[in-house]
């Protein structure tokens, strides 16, 4: 079941993003996300039997849009999970009336790339030395009138 994040959810989330991407948000961001401080954030949790299963979250103004951060448990993956998060964020951002959605992936993530694809995003550009490690960001974008 995907719902929106809730304050229970933070710490494990914080926890899942730093074993799998070796940095996290932060508890204060998903945290202010709850609060209202940061009310152009959104988060979702995929959940089933009391387990966070996937995340995502997503930044977004009157006409654009960012995906911030998304995951699928290793035990999870190759369930669908990942396409049924981008499917529910991109409805809803669609559905809120912004035209775009970008997105960061790392250029060996090809399971993400082939999601991103199948979802209908195309490769922008690259973005150099973008993640903390000095690895490029390979850009994806979706339009609306895309769909």
């Amino acid at each position: 079941m995907i719902r929106p994040l809730e304050e229970k959810d933070i710490n494990t989330i914080v926890l899942d993003e730093e074993r799998i991407f070796g940095e996290s948000l932060g508890y204060s961001m998903l945290h202010n996300t709850l609060t209202g401080e940061d009310p152009l954030n959104h988060f979702f949790v995929d959940e089933e039997d009391s387990k966070i299963r996937g995340y995502i979250g997503v930044w977004f103004d009157e006409k654009n849009s960012m995906i911030l951060n998304f995951y699928v448990g290793e035990e999870y993956r190759r369930q669908h999970i990942g396409e049924k998060l981008m499917r529910h964020v991109i409805d809803y951002v669609f559905n809120s009336g912004v035209d775009t959605i970008t997105l960061e992936v790392r250029p060996h993530n090809l399971d993400a790339i082939d999601l991103y694809r199948k979802l209908g995003f195309e490769y922008s550009y690259k973005r150099k030395y973008y993640y903390n490690d000095g690895e490029d960001a390979h850009i994806y974008i979706l339009y609306k009138e895309m769909l």
